[in-house]
Parts: C-alpha cells; structure tokens; sequence
C-alpha cells in the first residue's frame, strides 16, 4: 500500500504539473502557430534564417541564465526566506552578463557574421537583459505554477500577435526579432510584478563579484546546458555546412512539432523538482516520487510515439503544406527521442534535487561529443534523415547515462513489465489508426486518443476519481 506520504507528495507534483503545463502547453500551441505562420510566409529558405539565429540565440540565453532555471528552483524551495538577498543578488547578476553578451553578439553580428543571418542575430539578442530579470524560477520554486504558467503564456501571446501584426511577407523578416523582444518583455514584467511581497522593494543589485559567486556554483549547469544544446541544434548548424538553409527550414518544420513534447517534458521535470528537493532524504518517499514520476511521463510518451509515427506524413501536408512534405521522414524518426527524453528528464531532475550537476555535466560532454561525430558522420550521405537519427541515437545515449547516475543515488528506473498495460493500450490505438488511415487527421487522432485512455482505464492502468487528478498504475 502507498503510504500517505508519497501519495501527497505525487498529488503536489500532479497539482503543480497540471497547472503549468496546461499554461505550458497552450503557450507552446499559440507559440506553434506562430512557427507554422512564418514557415508558410517567409518560404523554407528565409525561415531557416529564424532558426539559425534563434538556435545560437539559445546558448546565449543559457548563458544569461547562468543555471539559475534549474539551480534556483532547488534554492528556493530549500530556503524560501532568503529571497530578499537571493532574487536582487541573482538578478543583478545575471543582468550584467546578459548585457555583456548582447553588446557583444550585436557587434559580430553586425561585422563578421554573414548576412542575413548575422543582423538577425543581432536584434534577436537585444533579448538577453530581458532575459536575464526573469523570475519564473522564484515561482517555481515556491510552487507558485500558476503565476509562472501565466507569465510564460503572455510572453507567447504577445509574440504572436506582434508577429501577426507586424509580418506580412518575405520582405518582413527583420521585423521578426520585435515580435520575441516585445513578448520576452512582457512576460518578465509580469512575473516581477508578482513576486512575494516578502521581498520587499525589488532592487536589482549590479555587483561583478555576485558574478563570480553564481558562476562559480553553477557552472556545472551551465556547462551541461551548452551541451545539451549542441546536442539540441547542432544538427540544424551541420544542415546548413552541408547542405542550405532550405534544408534547415524543412527539418525545423519536424523539429517543431517534436519540441512541444519536450518542452512539456522539461515542464514537469521543474514541477518535480522542488517536492523531490524536500523529499531527498526519506529514501522511501524519494523512490516512490521517481519510480511514480516515470509512469506518468512514459503513460504519456509512448502512445504519443506510435500514433505521431503512423500520422507523420499528414500530419506535416496538414499543418505545413506540400513544400514541407519531405519533412516527414525525420518527424517518423525524432518521435521516438520523445520517450527516450522524458526518461531523461526525470532522471536529471533527481541529479539536480540530490546536488549531483557534475554527474549531469559529464553526461552531457559525452553525449555532445557523440552527437558532433554522428552528425558529420550522417549528415553528408542521409540529409534529414540522418540528422534526426544522430538526434535519437544521441538522447538514447544520453538518457542511459542520467538514469545509471540516478540509480547510484539509489533511484532505478522502473521493470519495463511494469508497462505492459501501457503497451496494450498503445497496440490497440495503433491498430485503431491504422484502420482509420482513410479517415480524417482530426478523426483518427481524436478517436486514437480516446481508444488509448479507454483501454488504459478497463485494464487498471489509469483509475479516475471524482475530484482527484488521475492515478497511472503503468
């Protein structure tokens, strides 16, 4: 029998998910939109130059954050009445290392980098002293998922509506970093406005040695986040060496619908976080949260995976039109990072609440290094294809890494006869789309979906209790 405990322990991780990543993933649908709008307007070739600029723009975010996404849930949930000293100290400093990197990014970008790509850097990172004053950690951190899910889903919003306003044609294309500056903007402000009024008078404190004390505590994760995001777009950078930004328009197109999965996936991880943080030193409890953390990220990803898998081809005709169509082969292919990821992403999240980012940073070296080499290997003679399956081959590497760290910790992944009522239930929605192939996109999702959750519940893997969230029993 499940003790209390860890039932409630489940219920605040359930709670906090629920609430943010519903705000998560509507953001990332509106965000989405958006994507599909300036694919369809800017033509494959100009896109790629988004994604270019916005896949660098990516490490010098993480840059900017200096692992305070991840570091600062863990310290605020561990000492929530040190925020008068924790956010000014923090925020000072990460501000002047964003301002530092968008100085410099503007310039290269100006001066050395080829065009356009270079000036649309440029303005992209204008960005990076936003960036640097958000404090969705600091709710996270509290708990507080609705302020942080509402702050994320104006930042979307009103980068959809600049860029529906503003972005009309090919020719419009320096308009779009506006679009991110203004959303970036508004969302930052938002969340400051509803921070704890413990903290008292926010004053950012601009100190270069609060520089050095962040870095120095944290740059495991940072080193481990510029890893992960090689291993993220390095593939998009080796597209455009060997083949055109055409190419990386295409596979962006595929990337795109695989990154809502993941983002949702790094949403729950942060959710986790701060209950598993609290819990780390009663064994028991620990272990139950993970093991029961896994269930409900595998219940989700795997019918996912098997269902996108057999859908991919309409899928890209539908959202992205015929010119995308040669996109389908590596959407079949990354599908099955989805689960692989999400195993992931728990594991780390173990490794963060127990204090272990050098075990993350090792993992991430190796599998960054591994990710270069098959990305050069690949890449040349398979195109999209081979992208994508460095993509996966790298995450199953990855994720085989974290989850033997964690069970150091003495935190194992789950048998897989574990999931075998999840396994039925996939089977059973997979022969269901399969026979529906004829039918409608939006039929045949719906009716796989629904075929999966019914079938999970009549064999004892997902029970439904009035005014309660779900149980997975994987």
């Amino acid at each position: 029998m499940t003790p209390p405990s860890v039932t409630r322990h489940d219920a605040a991780v359930g709670r906090s998910f629920l609430t943010l990543g519903v705000g998560e993933a509507v953001a990332r649908i509106v965000a989405f939109a958006a994507t599909v709008y300036l694919a369809r307007t800017l033509g494959a070739s100009l896109y790629g130059v988004i994604v270019l600029a916005t896949a660098i723009l990516l490490y010098l975010t993480f840059l900017t954050d200096c692992g305070v996404d991840a570091l600062g849930v863990r310290e605020v949930a561990a000492a929530p009445n040190a925020l008068a000293t924790l956010v000014p100290d923090t925020l000072g400093a990460r501000f002047l290392v964003g301002g530092a990197l968008a100085l410099l990014t503007v310039a290269l970008g100006l001066t050395l980098l080829p065009q356009p790509e270079g000036a649309i850097l440029a303005a992209f990172a204008c960005t990076l002293p936003i960036i640097a004053l958000g404090t969705r950690w600091v709710h996270l951190g509290l708990e507080q998922a609705g302020r942080a899910s509402l702050g994320r889903l104006l930042t979307e919003v009103a980068m959809v509506g600049v860029v529906l306003a503003l972005v009309r044609r090919p020719e419009d294309l320096a308009l779009v970093p506006i679009a991110h500056i203004a959303g970036e903007g508004l969302g930052a402000l938002l969340l400051l406005r509803l921070l704890p009024r413990a903290i008292g008078r926010l004053r950012v404190v601009l100190a270069p040695q609060k520089v050095r004390a962040l870095l120095r505590a944290s740059w495991p994760l940072i080193v481990h986040a510029m890893l992960g995001l090689a291993i993220f777009n390095s593939d998009f950078i080796f597209l455009r060496i060997f083949r055109d930004s055409a190419s990386v328009g295409i596979y962006a197109a595929a990337y795109t619908l695989i990154s809502f999965f993941l983002n949702l996936g790094a949403t729950y991880t942060m959710t986790l976080l701060p209950v598993l943080t609290r819990v780390r030193d009663d064994r028991p409890a620990a272990t139950a949260l993970y093991d029961g953390a896994l269930a409900q990220v595998l219940a989700g990803a795997i019918p996912v995976a098997v269902g996108g898998f057999l859908v991919a081809p309409r899928v890209i005709d539908l959202v992205f039109g015929a010119a995308y169509l040669e996109a389908a082969l590596p959407l079949q292919i990354l599908l099955w990072s989805i689960p692989v990821a999400l195993i992931r992403n728990v594991s780390q999240g173990a490794l963060i609440a127990y204090q272990r980012q050098d075990q993350l940073m090792l993992t991430a070296t190796w599998a960054a290094g591994t990710n270069v080499a098959l990305n050069i290997l690949l890449i040349p003679s398979w195109g999209l294809a081979g992208a994508a399956a460095a993509t996966l081959l790298t995450e199953v590497l990855r994720t085989t890494l974290a989850a033997r760290y964690a069970r150091r910790l003495g935190l194992p992944l789950s048998s897989p006869w574990r999931f075998r009522r999840v396994a039925l239930a996939t089977a059973a929605m997979a022969a269901l789309v399969w026979a529906l192939r004829d039918a409608p996109l939006g039929v045949v999702v719906m009716a796989g979906a629904a075929s999966y959750v019914m079938v999970l519940a009549a064999v004892g893997g997902i029970t439904f209790r009035r005014g309660a969230l779900p149980d997975f029993a994987p």
